[in-house]
């Protein structure tokens, strides 16, 4: 079975909140634990990074990369300049390069640090 996986820069903005009908603010907590929930998913990735990337590694990567999806949603379409970072890794994890994924997660932890920095 053949999955395509449609670039992370086009889910987050067509999932956008405001996309899927949700215009109601976010309140302070809620993207307090966003932000709490995206830092500790983006610290597993730095974690498993440091590992040898094998298959096993590799899966759980592939996974984790679909939840920091998911946490950028639930915090507004990010910029572009973490959403293409995630994406490349998306893309590095499909073809088994051991060597782009760990450049690209490195691009991503970078990206998504100083965007956190940045909401602050």
């Amino acid at each position: 079975m053949r999955v395509y996986l449609i670039p992370v820069s086009l889910t987050v903005s067509m999932m956008a909140p405001a996309a899927l009908g949700n215009t109601a603010p976010a309140t302070p907590s809620s993207v307090q634990t966003s932000v709490l929930q995206l830092s500790a998913h983006s610290q597993s990735l730095q974690q498993l990074l440091g590992k040898p990337l094998d298959q096993q590694t590799l899966s759980q990567i592939d996974e984790l990369s679909y939840q920091l999806e998911c946490d950028l949603l639930q915090l507004g379409t990010p910029a572009a300049a973490v959403a293409e970072p995630l994406e490349s890794l998306h893309q590095a994890v499909e073809n088994r390069d051991s060597n782009e994924v760990a450049r690209c997660g490195g691009a991503y932890l970078a990206a998504v640090g100083a965007w956190l920095s940045g909401r602050e």
